[in-house]
């Protein structure tokens, strides 16, 4: 606003004295700083026994939300069974297992030391097969190296000509024909931390189309983003969420070929690396932000106690076995649900679609996907709970409660993540509002006054609803259903703007 427009709103008495028309300090309530929400709770016993046992043991001994070790903690359940198993919610709709994991939290809440419990036993698995499988891989990969030195020789001699050339002909023939069939057996990986696209799909290509990135720093975003590459490719991260066949042929290097692949994801970052991520119009326009699970964790900075109770040994080594026993399981194939379960599972995404259409439209691209996401969630404790061959008993109404339980906490978590990221336009504006407001530094101002302040971002008064109401649930300001009459002037609303905002 220009020095001219702010005296003219002056002169118009758009600016009320407040120990006339406002209420006192004490009648506000500090306001919800912007980017936060009321997230809630993660709901932890709607997870299998040993792991809802340790989230819960783990938050109380690092002092740190639920939610951060409870989403992760689905990243853990995708990582074992993300290779067994798939779910079929209809003939023609079925989910993989894996899962994109990612609990938001500011510096110096503890995520690494969350993370690392979480994840102990699954290297400490990984380490156990490689040492278990290192003669057997060694053996592999000489015996790849002698059929390869054996085929250079034959077919050296088969283009030599002479006596023994047909010989060596048939011979190169039938080591190609052994090469062709030949299986590689590469050391055993769950997990990789920091890695480049191109990088990732050779590991999956390696593992049989599975592994788990796992980083407490958050530099895939940056990878996302373009930091190895000016254009990042991410097809990757696209089609290993959604199982969809890879196939990269490249020059200099070997043809990937990934027919069934599952990329799951156990993520920590800081909100600065999420805020302006929907301004990246090719990643929210490709879907990618809509396929991660978010956590906002509320930070107990400031209210930790200074000598938690450490995690009981004993819930500590049954998670630790519960982990290998999901990880060992020899299992795999298609999990059904239930009539009962698929009666929720219907009821649910009923409601999922009215909420697109309203509360969710600035986030439709997650919200779409949520009814998936709780069906694998399902399968995930269904396969992790059930006695016997998963495949062979369908998911029961009590884990698809459960699955619902998360999905809806994860919505609201969503919701939250959303605003950070900037997706929501009339939260953009809600806080161009309160800019313009701050500037002014008033504490009454009429709608009509307001907008003509605004005019420059906003064209119609109309626009204006959608951010004020939301500056009014954040406790910024109140809409009185006060109007004030001036000289040949309709009424307008009169706006309260809370001065503990202000810091007045």
């Amino acid at each position: 606003m220009d020095r001219q427009s702010f005296e003219a709103l002056m002169e118009s008495g758009a600016f009320v004295s407040s120990d006339i028309f406002g209420p006192e300090n004490h009648e506000w309530e500090k306001p919800i700083p912007f980017n936060e929400t009321d997230t809630p709770p993660f709901p932890s016993e709607s997870l299998p026994g040993p792991l809802a046992a340790f989230v819960k043991s783990l938050s109380e001994s690092t002092q740190t939300p639920e939610e951060m070790a409870g989403i992760l903690s689905l990243g853990v359940l995708a990582t074992a069974f993300q290779s067994k198993f798939m779910v079929e919610i209809t003939p023609d709709w079925r989910e993989p297992l894996c899962l994109y994991c990612v609990a938001v939290a500011p510096p110096g809440e503890r995520k690494s030391a969350v993370i690392s419990a979480l994840t102990k036993p699954l290297y400490e698995y990984e380490a156990d097969r490689r040492k278990q499988e290192a003669v057997e891989v060694a053996q592999n990969q000489t015996e790849r190296a002698v059929l390869e030195k054996a085929l250079d020789s034959a077919k050296n001699m088969a283009a030599r000509g002479g006596e023994y050339s047909a010989e060596k002909r048939e011979e190169a023939l039938e080591i190609a024909a052994q090469l062709a069939q030949f299986e590689d057996k590469q050391p055993f990986r769950l997990i990789v931390d920091d890695t480049t696209p191109e990088k990732l799909v050779d590991v999956m290509d390696a593992q049989m189309g599975c592994i788990t990135v796992c980083s407490a720093e958050g530099g895939l975003f940056d990878t996302l983003r373009g930091r190895y590459e000016r254009n990042a490719n991410f097809d990757i991260y696209l089609k290993g969420h959604a199982g969809d066949p890879i196939v990269i042929d490249r020059i200099s290097r070997k043809t990937n070929s990934i027919p069934n692949p599952r990329l799951t994801m156990m993520l920590t970052i800081q909100p600065q690396v999420l805020s302006g991520l929907m301004s990246n119009a090719t990643l929210r326009g490709r879907g990618l932000c809509g396929r991660f699970l978010y956590a906002i964790c509320r930070s107990k900075v400031g209210h930790r106690e200074i000598s938690p109770p450490p995690i009981p040994e004993s819930v500590r080594s049954e998670y630790s076995s519960f982990v290998r026993n999901t990880l060992s399981m020899q299992w795999n194939g298609m999990i059904h649900l239930s009539q009962d379960a698929d009666v929720i599972r219907k009821e649910y995404q009923a409601s999922v679609e009215k909420r697109l259409g309203n509360e969710w439209e600035g986030m439709r691209d997650w919200a779409g996907k949520l009814t998936g996401a709780m069906v694998r969630i399902a399968a995930l404790i269904h396969a992790a709970e059930v006695q016997g061959n998963p495949a062979e008993i369908p998911i029961s109404p009590e884990v698809m409660h459960n699955a619902t339980d998360i999905a809806e906490c994860l919505s609201a978590h969503a919701v939250a993540a959303y605003q950070i990221m900037g997706a929501d336009a009339n939260a953009d504006m809600a806080k161009y509002i309160w800019r313009q407001l701050t500037k002014m530094n008033c504490q009454k101002i009429s709608k009509r006054d307001l907008f003509r302040a605004a005019r420059g971002q906003i064209k119609k008064i109309e626009e204006m609803e959608a951010p004020l109401h939301i500056l009014e649930e954040f406790g910024y300001i109140r809409v009185d259903n006060i109007h004030r009459d001036g000289p040949g002037r309709k009424a307008s609303p009169l706006i309260s703007v809370n001065p503990l905002a202000l810091g007045n």
